[in-house]
Order: structure tokens, then sequence, then C-alpha cells
């Protein structure tokens, strides 16, 4: 087995995006368990996605505003409205919001025929635009920071550019299951994300770029209509079942998605969510993308590294903490990898792998329990993720 060296070369040029949760508005339903797990996580923000075409969605709403209020975390809305009245569903919006709990930071307005794909030269909505949406978002509610983009994927943000006038802000999401499901592509769509960013940018004109809530599976298919049928939970291509979400492979691929999107400069991050269909919890049990999410929470505020591995079989992400350096290292393989930290001395080690799972999932605090690193060098099990307290030398001026 080789050892990939993991070295810190100095202070990041991009701090640690905001990471967040979304919250599927219409899905709320044990708003008790959505709370507890809120807290748990300790995300800095929510994103709260709600179809107004659904009945019963405004007092939904409310509730998931409750919740955010509870929790002292901030809302963002992405808000889905009828091709043929919008204007009504917004005013209906404007009014609920007048007297809620909690006042969201932003809106992104989506008209529901923007949900779905359209080839540049093909045929495309009649009804109001995106930026139609905006300027009505913006008239009628005024105050808040107005979204442009689409809930959607990168995709359809570049075939419906948003004109800059009209948005504060700038957010997709993205999926790694949109082309391949197997493992390996799921691991590689990674290498595309900071192209996706450097786009992004440019079409953000200098605005703050936030990526919604993103996970392995895809919550909408926009280049078919449905999601794909899984109900054996197998890995196909465009299904909000992936059945990794609930395993190790998921929380390996979320610190470096995150990691991923640090490097690139992306502000704002929801990764996973609070309740389905990309819940990080079932009935108590928590898994290892709980973990990841509640241990990556912690970097909030702090001053992100620049940190390299000699391999890409590794993700590296790491943040100066009051005494020290927190380092994580994903393993991306479904191999062993030895690891080496150059010009840093480790104080304690947290594993997250398949031999620590099982005692995890009913340990919310199992992510900041450290051990002692031992002799040797640390191994990575297969997808598993290592939780770094360390030192560095003198020599190294950090």
């Amino acid at each position: 087995m080789s050892t990939i060296r993991i070295a810190i070369e100095g202070t990041s040029a991009h701090p640690l995006p905001a990471l967040g949760h979304g919250l599927w508005v219409n899905h709320l339903e044990d708003v008790d368990a959505v709370q507890t797990l809120i807290e748990q996580l300790g995300g800095a923000h929510l994103e709260l996605l709600v179809d107004l075409r659904q009945p019963g969605s405004l007092e939904q709403l409310r509730d998931a505003l409750s919740v955010c209020q509870r929790t002292q975390t901030e809302a963002w809305l992405l808000v889905i409205v009828s091709d043929q009245t919008p204007e009504k569903q917004i005013r209906d919006l404007a009014r609920m919001l007048a007297t809620a709990p909690c006042v969201p930071r932003g809106i992104l307005a989506t008209p529901a025929a923007y949900l779905e794909s359209y080839q540049p030269n093909g045929q495309w909505p009649n009804g109001p635009t995106p930026d139609d949406i905006a300027a009505l978002t913006a008239e009628l509610l005024p105050g808040y920071l107005i979204g442009g983009g689409v809930p959607t994927y990168f995709t359809e943000l570049n075939r419906c550019r948003p004109a800059a006038e009209r948005f504060d802000y700038l957010t997709h999401a993205t999926s790694p299951i949109v082309h391949a499901a197997d493992d390996l592509s799921v691991m590689e769509s990674l290498q595309s994300l900071g192209d996706i960013a450097r786009s992004a940018r440019q079409l953000a004109h200098g605005k703050p770029y936030r990526l919604t809530t993103t996970a392995i599976g895809a919550w909408r298919n926009p280049y078919g209509g449905q999601l794909t049928p899984n109900p054996r939970r197998e890995r196909v291509t465009l299904s909000d079942q992936d059945p990794r979400q609930r395993g190790q492979f998921a929380a390996a691929w979320t610190v470096a998605h995150y990691a991923a999107v640090q490097r690139a400069g992306v502000d704002a991050i929801a990764l996973w969510a609070v309740n389905q269909p990309f819940a990080v919890a079932e009935s108590g049990e928590l898994w290892p993308i709980f973990h990841a999410l509640r241990g990556l929470n912690r970097g909030r505020g702090k001053t992100a590294l620049d940190i390299g591995a000699s391999s890409a079989a590794v993700s590296v992400l790491a943040w100066r903490e009051e005494k020290g350096i927190e380092v994580w290292v994903a393993n991306l393989t479904g191999r062993e990898q030895a690891i080496e930290l150059t010009g840093m001395g480790i104080d304690g080690i947290t594993r997250l792998d398949a031999d620590t799972c099982s005692s995890a999932q009913n340990d919310p605090g199992f992510i900041h329990r450290r051990f002692s690193p031992g002799y040797g060098l640390p191994v990575i099990a297969p997808y598993g993720v290592l939780v770094l307290d360390c030192q560095c030398n003198v020599e190294s001026g950090l």
C-alpha cells in the first residue's frame, strides 16, 4: 500500500462555505423529530423548498418557519408557483410571511414549467419566465433578497440565465447521478464541481453564489418529467432513493463535496436534508452522513487552510482551531489508504467507517469524540472518514 502525503501550505484564499441542509416543506410531518435533528446537526441555515400548488402548503411553510425560529436557524425559501396564477400565490405568500414566526433571508421563486429542461433551440414555455417571477416577487415582497437561478441543476441555469438586475444571489443544486450511478462515476463527478462553480460565478456577476439542497440522489428529473422508480434501492440514475444514502459511501462523498466547493469559492451550500427524500437519519438511527455533517458544521466561522494530498484517492479539508488544526480526510475508494501528514503531529483521531458506524448510530456526539492516534501511519478504511486534531511543527509557520 503506497502512502498518501498530506500537507498544509497556508491559509486558504476561500472561507469555509456556510453549511446548511434542506427541508422539504410539503413532506414535513414529524415536526418534533425534525426540530431535534436540526438542533443536533447545528447547521447555519435551512433551504425550505415549498410547492405552492399543493394544498395546505402555506400552513406547512408556517410550521417550518416556526421550527427555524425555535432552533434559531436562518431560512431561505425555494418557492414553486403555478404558471397560471403566480401573482395570487405570491400575494398569499406575502400575507403569510407578514405574520410568520421567522423572516426568511431570501426567496427564489420558480414557475413550474421551468422545473423542466429545454434545449436551447427547442420549444420554450409561453408563460411567465423566471425573470418575470423574480420581478413580481421583488415587487410583492420588498425587503427580501431575491434569488436567481433554479432549484434544479446547473444545466437548467445555464440554458436560462437570469438577468443580472433581477437577482441578489445565484443558486442551483447538483446531483452526481444524472448520467451514471455506479460508485466510481459518482466519486468522479466531484471533479466537475470546480468548473461548474467557475461558470456559475460568471453568471452571478459578482453576487453571492449559493448551492441549494444537494445530495447523491436527484429530487427532480428535468429531462424526463419523472424520477426513476427504485423500490429495491439500486444504483440507478435520476432517483431520489439512492441506496448509498444510509451508508459510509455517502459520508465520504459529503466531505469531498464540501471540500471541493470550498476550494471553488462557493459562498454557501445545503447538503442533504432533515426530512425525506434526503434525510440523514430515520427513527432515531443516525446515518454516517449525519456525523459527517455535524462535524463539518463545527467549522462555521473558522479559518480555512490550504491543504493538499499527493493522490486523488482521498479528499482533504482543514481549518484552524483555537489550539491547533482540525484535518478531515475522506477515502474516495473501496480500498484502504495509508496517509502521512507532513509537518503535523496528531493529538487525537476519530474514525468514521464501517467498523464504527454501528456504535455511532445512536450517539449524536460521536464525531467529536477523539481517541489516541496510536502508532504508525493512519489507515483509512474503504470510504472511511478520519477527523484529526493536529499540531503543526514550528517550522511550518502556521
